[in-house]
């Protein structure tokens, strides 16, 4: 390959006395790339009710997508509570069995990030409620939360088509009940070659 300057030709590279090439790139992150193309998504269970510090599932995901969906972040929002610890919030790794895969209830929210794009999301995407369960699956990480505030916590898993992941919640109440929300922002991963 001869590599030529093409300078102020407008449709080649600059070639310098160096051999280097020169250009001028815009660079962005994948996450936004796939936003552009309607394949980013945001998901949200909507609020749900805790009570006590017994665990929770309260959100499941499964990729049936063919391509990779990147968890880019988690997001939980806890209201007041009467609490001495704070919140304990897992991500759990290959989750298949329990009342929140059994009793299927759909998220609140799954939504485009792309407000132009039509394309939707077609992964399996559930909630929980008081007493959802995961009895399987293994906690991959873990965050602890204050009452009457929010986690974002940026992980970057990646689900394979098939596989799946949960997040759990234990909200470590000594009397009462309190509201959370636990909300997942992904994305399919890039087309090679696109």
């Amino acid at each position: 390959m001869i590599l030529e300057d093409g300078t102020g030709t407008g449709s080649r590279l600059k070639i310098d006395s160096e051999n280097r090439m020169w250009a001028r790139v815009i660079t962005e992150s994948e996450a936004q790339h796939a936003s552009e193309e309607g394949d980013a998504y945001n998901i949200n269970t909507g609020i749900m009710l805790v009570t006590g510090s017994t665990t929770i599932a309260g959100l499941y995901i499964k990729n049936t997508e063919t391509r990779n969906l990147i968890i880019e972040a988690v997001a939980v929002g806890i209201g007041t509570g009467s609490a001495l610890n704070p919140a304990v919030v897992r991500i759990v790794r290959a989750p298949t069995l329990g009342t929140i895969i059994s009793d299927a209830n759909v998220v609140d929210m799954n939504a485009n990030r792309n407000f132009n794009s039509s394309k939707t999301l077609s992964s399996l995407a559930y909630k929980g409620s008081l007493g959802s369960t995961f009895t399987d699956g293994a906690p991959v990480a873990q965050f602890f939360q204050t009452h009457n505030g929010r986690l974002f916590a940026t992980i970057n898993f990646i689900l394979p088509q098939g596989t799946a992941m949960g997040v759990s919640i234990n909200p470590n109440l000594t009397a009462g009940t309190s509201s959370v929300y636990i909300a997942a922002i992904v994305n399919l991963a890039p087309i090679v070659g696109s």
